[in-house]
C-alpha cells in the first residue's frame, strides 16, 4: 500500500530575515513572490496572457527538493486553466479572504483533484488559522500556507500536522475513557426525497450529531488536542454538495461512516430531520460504532 505524503507547513514571507526566522522555527517551506527587480520592488510577477502570479518556494528540509519550486498563486479555482502551461510545480489556492469562508470544502476537493490530474502539488492558503488545520487535513493537501506566524504559533501548527490519529484497538475499547462532543440543530438546504415533487426543490434538513471521542490524556490547551466540531459541520456540508439523495436514512448512514473514519471516534449518533413536510419535523436517528463497519 502506498502511504500518502505528509502535509507540509509553508510560511509566506516578505524578506530574507522573515524567511530565516520561519525556517529556524520549523517551516518546511518559505514562500516569496517573484519580483521583476530586486526583492521589495514591484508586485508579484505575472507571465501574461492570463497566467497566475508566480511565487517561489524554498525548502528548509534537506529531504525536500533543493531547487526553488515554481508556485502558481490563484485567487479562485476557476483560474486553474492558466497553470496548465508555465512550468509550475505547485498550485496555491490563496484567496484574499479566509479560505473556508470563500469556498466550500467540496470546491476545495474538486480543486485538489484537478491538481492531482495535472500532476501538480496542491497547496492551500487564504488567511489560514490554526483551527483550519484539522478541517483541511481531510483533503490531504500537500502543504498549508500561513502568514505572520510567531515561533510559538508555528510550533503549534507543526505539532498539529505531525500528531498521529489514534488507531482503534478493539481489545482496549472497554477501558477507553471517553468524552462526548455534539452539534445540535445544524440546518442546511438539501435536495432529498423519493417523491417526484421533492426532486425539483430543496428542503431544510436539521442535523444533530453526538460523538463519543477518546478523552485527551491531559487537560487540553491547544486545538490539536481536541476533536473539533467543525469537522462534523464540514462533513454535513459535503453531503449537501453531493446532489440529490432519496432517503434521509442514507444521509445519516453516510455521515456516520464518514465521521467514524477518524480513529478518535468510538461511536456516533446522527439524527436527520426534514422540516418542510408539515409536522415540525420527521426523520431518523441512528447510532453507529466502529465495530459496525468491521467485517
Amino acid at each position: 500500500m502506498t502511504l500518502s505524503k505528509p502535509c507540509r507547513l509553508a510560511i509566506a514571507v516578505r524578506s530574507p530575515e522573515e524567511a530565516r526566522r520561519a525556517l529556524e522555527a520549523g517551516a518546511d517551506y518559505v514562500l516569496a513572490p517573484a519580483r521583476r527587480d530586486r526583492p521589495g520592488a514591484g508586485p508579484a510577477e505575472r507571465a501574461g496572457d492570463g497566467q497566475p502570479e508566480l511565487y517561489f518556494a524554498m525548502a528548509g528540509d534537506v529531504t525536500l527538493p533543493a531547487d526553488p519550486l515554481r508556485v502558481a498563486r490563484l485567487e479562485a479555482p476557476d483560474e486553474f486553466v492558466g497553470v496548465l502551461r508555465g512550468g509550475y510545480s505547485v498550485v496555491l489556492l490563496d484567496p484574499e479572504r479566509a479560505l473556508l469562508r470563500a469556498f466550500p470544502l467540496e470546491t476545495l476537493a474538486e480543486f485538489q483533484r484537478a491538481c492531482r490530474e495535472a500532476r501538480l502539488e496542491c497547496w492551500f492558503g487564504g488567511r489560514l488559522e490554526l483551527p483550519d488545520i484539522p478541517r483541511l487535513l481531510v483533503l490531504s493537501p500537500d502543504a498549508l500556507v500561513f502568514e505572520d506566524m510567531e515561533a510559538e504559533t508555528l510550533a503549534a501548527g507543526r505539532r498539529m500536522l505531525e500528531a498521529p490519529v489514534p488507531s482503534f484497538a478493539p481489545e482496549r475499547a472497554v477501558a477507553t475513557a471517553t468524552d462526548r462532543i455534539f452539534v445540535r440543530g445544524f440546518t442546511l438546504p438539501f435536495r432529498v426525497g423519493a417523491y417526484r415533487f421533492e426532486r425539483d426543490r430543496t428542503q431544510r434538513l436539521r442535523f444533530t450529531v453526538e460523538a463519543e471521542v477518546r478523552r485527551p490524556s491531559r487537560v487540553p490547551r491547544e486545538v490539536s488536542e481536541v476533536y473539533s466540531y467543525d469537522i462534523v459541520t464540514d462533513a454535513i456540508r459535503r453531503l449537501a454538495d453531493q446532489g440529490h439523495t432519496d432517503l434521509v436514512e442514507a444521509l445519516a448512514e453516510d455521515l456516520a461512516a464518514d465521521l467514524l473514519r477518524d480513529g478518535r471516534l468510538l461511536s456516533v449518533e446522527v439524527q436527520v430531520e426534514k422540516l418542510d413536510l408539515g409536522p415540525e419535523a420527521v426523520g431518523v436517528s441512528i447510532r453507529r460504532t466502529r465495530e459496525d463497519g468491521q467485517t
